[in-house]
């Protein structure tokens, strides 16, 4: 489905996909078609909305540009009708409309009694603008359409903030009034929002500056006194009027969420510089964004994806008080329905109360998570249909998703991608693991140990453990062992850390022909390929190449590598992931799973412990000798 947003800069997106719509005229014919949605619009009202003075050219011009937003949207969606034209759009495809929706039911909800509802969902339609409206098409346009949506969006944040007055979030509010009424002082139902919040905060002075700075202003610009109702207001502060007070028994805070302990911080983390720097800086700016934070870290299987996630919710601990809630995905199969229930309990929701639907659920999940500070960690994501009712939309809780592909249908988020350590980093690993002084009296084979592991902190981490576990053994027999590559992976393993099941799971959804590709380039060996040369071990076309190729890609299983000497994107497969893939079976016949049947390692090998929520993972740099998570 295609929807579009003007609540903000103008966009379009085809089933989370970004369409590119082009030119600043271009982006207001579309802006003043939809803002008529379903209507005509006339040749004329169009002229008229883009050009001050229009052009000789101008019917000509119209048509050129409607005529290319055609081309990109699909011909059926712009329709002429007689001398104008009509843009059809899909029931909830337009933000706007959505918007309206929203701020419509919050009214009704306020006046049939339910202010907790009510405010809901008024924050929901205030979360739906992501900058000033209209950004990016034409000026002419924009100076006469913006003020009529601007106006929009203001009314509903000042009947919002009078729900929040009303349940007695005055202590919150302050702030966000005062901001408001900054950009709009002319504005008197903001003025007098603030007056009482502040009053109601026992600031009784600075509530009556407040009304005094008004009437100045008003004086000064405009020759008015304020208004009845400001002046009523007014009074009744100064009289300490009794029902300026909140209502008993209104007001009292829903029941603080529990504040659950995170697992254990990884007291070895190594590494990531850069990537927990990058992520700090968006935790850090988050609460002053308009739109919510969502940070998307992926990485190929073993890269310590939930290790860095964590270690960054631990870090960050003093700037969330409402908590840092740590859901694993990996146990609810793509379901977002469990993941829902849990976290409504931790935000204090008794399990009787929890609605049957994931619809009511997410709505009630967001409820319950506005004007908390805290942070989300969605671990082991599978794709965007399970994260994306799990998103906050608050920009005071941002979240953070571990997931192996980048969730691209995800378009408003960040993203952190991870690969292999740094040769250095790896070292570094294996010495905090496996012992600073074994480590240091054999450097090169400490080296060769890291470059057989591929680098992969996962592999690191079990060939520390193996070092620690045997301390009569040296680094270099280590090496020679790890050296043959029909044993590598069966070595790699150490306590309950294996890494053949982790390259197992992130194998197992694959489609059979992504298999078959993942297969040859296993068996084509290590280094960088281009999409040509995968063609030519494939036997595929181009296309079909750059289709499996990106299929991989999403999967988490090749990385991307530049280009080459002709400019050409080259890609790589992960060393072990490789040696794990050159040995898929020719056609899937049972789970792919440790021990399942012809799968590496043969019927013969013992199975593994399955580990179900991916922990292996997660223990990417946790210590040996504590205890496995």
């Amino acid at each position: 489905m295609l929807v579009y947003r003007i609540l903000g800069p103008v966009e379009v997106s085809d089933d989370g996909v970004p369409v590119a719509v082009d030119g600043a005229l271009r982006r207001a014919v579309l802006g003043a078609l939809l803002l008529e949605a379903g209507q005509v619009v006339s040749d004329q009202a169009l002229v008229s909305a883009l050009w001050a003075v229009p052009p000789a050219t101008a019917l000509v011009q119209l048509r050129q540009h409607v005529s290319a937003l055609r081309r990109v949207l699909g011909a059926p969606t712009i329709l002429r009708r007689g001398s104008g034209y009509a843009i059809h759009v899909e029931p909830g495809g337009f933000d706007l409309e959505v918007f309206m929706g929203l701020a419509a039911r919050g009214r009704a909800a306020m006046a049939g009694g339910r202010p907790e509802e009510a405010e809901a969902l008024l924050r929901e339609a205030l979360g739906l603008w992501g900058g000033a409206p209209l950004d990016g098409a034409a000026h002419d346009f924009v100076r006469q359409a913006r003020p009529a949506l601007e106006e929009r969006r203001l009314a509903v944040l000042e009947d919002w903030l009078d729900v929040g007055l009303a349940l007695s979030r005055h202590p919150e509010l302050v702030g966000e009034i005062l901001g408001q009424l900054t950009r709009n002082p002319l504005r008197e139902r903001l003025r007098g929002q603030l007056m009482l919040a502040l009053y109601r905060c026992g600031r009784q002075s600075e509530a009556l500056r407040v009304f005094r700075d008004g009437r100045a202003l008003l004086g000064e610009e405009l020759g008015l006194e304020p208004g009845a109702g400001l002046r009523r207001l007014e009074r009744a502060i100064h009289a300490c009027d009794p029902s300026l007070d909140p209502a008993p028994g209104v007001g009292t805070r829903r029941e603080p969420p529990r504040r659950p302990p995170l697992p254990a911080d990884l007291p070895d983390f190594t590494g990531r510089e850069e990537q927990l720097a990058e992520v700090s800086r968006l935790l850090e700016t988050a609460s002053g964004r308009s739109a919510p934070t969502i940070c998307v870290i992926s990485g190929g299987p073993g890269t310590g994806k939930s290790a860095l996630a964590l270690h960054l919710a631990h870090l960050w601990e003093a700037v969330f008080p409402d908590g840092r809630f740590h859901v694993d995905l990996r146990r609810d199969g793509g379901d977002p329905m469990p993941a829902l229930a849990r976290l409504l309990s931790l935000l204090g929701v008794d399990g009787a109360d929890v609605p049957a639907s994931a619809a009511e659920r997410a709505e009630l999940y967001r409820y319950r998570m506005a004007g908390l500070r805290a942070l989300v960690v969605l671990d082991g994501a599978t794709g965007e249909h399970q994260v994306r009712p799990l998103l906050t939309g608050a920009p005071g809780c941002p979240v953070l998703i571990t997931c192996r592909g980048r969730l691209p249908g995800i378009g408003f988020a960040d993203r952190v991608d991870l690969g292999a350590f740094a040769p250095e980093d790896s070292v570094e690993l294996l010495t905090r693991v496996g012992g600073a002084a074994r480590v240091s009296a054999e450097p090169a084979a400490a080296a060769l140990v890291a470059e057989l592991c591929g680098h992969l902190p996962l592999a690191l981490r079990i060939a520390g453990g193996r070092l620690a576990a045997t301390p009569h053994s040296s680094v270099g027999r280590l090496a020679a062992r790890l050296g043959d590559e029909d044993r590598r992976l069966d070595e790699l393993r150490a306590g309950d850390l294996e890494l053949r099941p982790v390259l197992a799971r992130a194998c197992a959804g694959l489609a059979p022909p992504a298999r078959r590709a993942l297969r040859l380039l296993g068996r084509r060996g290590a280094g960088r390929f281009c999409a040509t040369e995968a063609a030519a071990a494939l036997a595929e076309s181009l296309d079909e190449a750059e289709d499996l190729i990106g299929a991989l890609m999403n999967a988490g299983l090749v990385e991307y590598s530049g280009t080459d000497d002709g400019g050409h994107d080259t890609y790589r497969l992960p060393t072990l992931l490789g040696l794990y893939a050159r040995d898929l079976p020719d056609v899937p016949d049972g789970p792919d799973v440790p021990g399942g049947p012809g799968l590496p390692g043969g019927p013969d090998r013992p199975a593994a412990p399955a580990d179900p929520e991916g922990m292996a993972e997660t223990a990417v740099c946790a210590d040996p000798g504590g205890p496995r998570r």
